[in-house]
């Protein structure tokens, strides 16, 4: 991920905010919960401000926070976040691809570049899955 320190605390808010709304479209797996919870961590998020960003419930306060976002790259590393967090449960539904592309297209982001965020991730998990299958193997 990018150096985390150069995110404000406003994109840190905006981005876990994002993600929670993203879990909540199709029912909270355990994964994504974990996966949020990483993050949060990875963050260095206080529980206040974990809270604070999950007080923002509906997608017109997700979209409307999103103009704290000025960076290209916290951006896209919101988009991959969200593809990452769509498919921690295995599937990434109709739904949860709609509200990446809507978060895509609040920030200014090609629907090429979604792809080829999406296509990467993909790629990563198998990648892992393969490595787990290899490595992870008794023999």
């Amino acid at each position: 991920m990018e150096d985390i320190r150069t995110f404000t605390s406003e994109e840190k808010t905006a981005f876990l905010a994002a993600l929670h709304y993203a879990s909540t479209l199709n029912g909270v797996t355990n994964e994504e919960t974990e996966f949020i919870s990483n993050l949060a961590e990875e963050f260095g998020i206080s529980e206040a401000e974990a809270k604070q960003s999950l007080e923002h419930s509906s997608k017109e306060q997700i979209m409307d926070m999103l103009d704290v976002f000025t960076d290209r790259r916290h951006k896209l590393e919101l988009i991959k976040e969200l593809f990452f967090l769509g498919y921690a449960d295995g599937n990434l539904t109709d739904e949860e691809l709609m509200f990446v592309a809507s978060v895509g297209n609040k920030m200014g982001i090609d629907d090429d570049v979604l792809e080829d965020i999406s296509r990467w991730v993909i790629a990563g998990i198998e990648w892992q899955e393969e490595g787990e299958r290899i490595f992870g193997a008794d023999s």
